[in-house]
């Protein structure tokens, strides 16, 4: 089966697009470097390329006498990659080389295994089974790191659907435990206490800023109209919705596909669950006094 790719995208594959580069496997650079010879010449001679045929170039260079000797492990995690592509799933493979300027899990990259692009890092990638999880949590984190420069002092943290205790039990709270006292409510009786995931107390900072490197919070015009009020006119209480809505096209589609090519989806698959968590609280009073507008005459 032949698949039409741009030479762009062969050449470097990590300078592309989010959907060009969204799936990787990280193989050894003599094997990366031939595939990519071997598609290039397929380009130019017909505009498109056939994994399948690549694979067979590949591997019997490789493995010849004169060839580069590969591990048995990295030739099976070649061949499903092949698989993989040859069945409509677009995976790039990049070499070990060019994975070392990519942050991966601790003991990561390893041959074979899916991973797949954090969608608002650009140099983040993680295995296909702790994607969703890593991701929602990373998005989580941001928002409570926001509410904490912004000078919180109680932060309530509730579930209003999707991914509930369970899920909160196995993801860090960005919260010092020596400035935060931090509760399950695991035995609460009422619906409302059931929703609550933890509850915080914070002595809060009196000089409301915002920390560095974000990267959702240029996409959430609630959180931005939050930390405005914060700033700028002493908003004391807050509310806002941390939403997970988008499964990025990792579902369960993916897993079989990959998983029927042979590769390693990094552990048990956690499917996507659309959720929404509210979190309100209170910010402490500003040293600063905010911007009011003066009274009209």
């Amino acid at each position: 089966m032949t698949r039409p790719l741009n030479i762009p995208a062969v050449i470097n594959p990590l300078q592309q697009p989010y959907a060009s580069r969204q799936l990787i496997v990280v193989a050894e650079d003599a094997i990366v470097n031939a595939s990519r010879d071997a598609a290039l010449k397929e380009l130019q001679s017909k505009n498109s390329v056939d994994w399948a045929k690549i694979a067979v170039l590949v591997l019997r260079a490789s493995l010849g006498p004169t060839g580069t000797l590969i591990t048995s492990v990295a030739k099976e995690a070649y061949e499903a990659w092949s698989r993989a592509r040859n069945t409509g799933l677009d995976v790039v493979a990049i070499s070990k080389t060019e994975a070392t300027i990519l942050i991966f899990p601790p003991g990561h990259p390893r041959d074979g295994v899916l991973y797949i692009g954090h969608p608002a890092i650009h140099n983040v990638y993680y295995t296909i089974a702790e994607f969703h999880r890593v991701t929602f949590a990373h998005k989580f984190s941001e928002a409570i790191n926001i509410l904490l420069h912004l000078g919180a002092t109680e932060i309530n943290v509730e579930h209003i659907h999707g991914w509930s205790r369970d899920f909160s039990a196995n993801i860090s709270v960005p919260i010092p435990s020596a400035d935060a006292s931090v509760g399950a409510q695991a035995g609460a009786k009422s619906a409302q206490k059931d929703s609550i995931l933890f509850k915080a107390s914070l002595d809060g900072t009196d000089t409301p800023t915002l920390p560095p490197k974000l990267v959702w919070y240029p996409h959430e015009p609630t959180w931005e109209m939050i930390a405005n009020a914060r700033m700028q006119f002493g908003l004391r209480e807050f509310a806002l919705s941390v939403t997970y809505n988008d499964d990025f096209g990792i579902n369960a589609g993916l897993k079989a596909t990959a998983s029927r090519a042979g590769l390693d989806l990094g552990g048990k698959f956690e499917d996507h669950v659309s959720t929404e968590w509210r979190i309100s609280g209170k910010f402490r009073e500003s040293k600063k006094s905010p911007n009011l507008l003066p009274p009209p005459e």
